[in-house]
């Protein structure tokens, strides 16, 4: 995916889930400066997370994007669980762990989240942050 694709899918996304009139380009960092973040909305709190990690119309900080993502899934947003497991698999923003990379694949596949039942079957098929375990792998694979 090319920065303007992500760009225009950050933008999307944070348009689509508030209903102020401001677009990502005018810039994120005025937003949060002015406490205008729905720190309700996890789905907006979440991509916020996905533009520090990006870079997208802010400067890029995988730390403040960590941040967002565990803050979404903290209120139970599969996607920021997801994420927060990718975080922890690659060390995005957070010291690389795989056992709570699996922790957060795993909490996002129980919240029915496609992206974390794939990578919690992988996990249990290649020992990453977990014990091998064919039958959990074959369970999750073919949910």
């Amino acid at each position: 995916m090319s920065e303007d694709d992500l760009r225009r899918d950050c933008n999307n996304q944070l348009t689509k889930q508030s209903d102020m009139n401001i677009s990502l380009s005018d810039n994120v960092a005025k937003i949060t400066a002015f406490n205008q973040i729905d720190l309700n909305n996890s789905d907006r709190i979440f991509w916020f997370g996905y533009c520090y990690e990006h870079g997208i119309d802010v400067e890029k900080d995988e730390h403040k994007a960590f941040d967002y993502y565990q803050q979404s899934a903290n209120m139970n947003n599969s996607e920021g669980m997801y994420q927060v497991g990718h975080c922890y698999y690659l060390g995005i923003g957070v010291k690389m762990d795989k056992y709570k990379a699996f922790e957060y694949y795993q909490k996002s596949a129980n919240e029915g989240n496609s992206n974390g039942i794939y990578k919690t079957a992988i996990c249990y098929y290649f020992k990453i942050g977990v014990k091998e375990d064919y039958k959990k792998y074959k369970y999750w694979i073919e949910k």
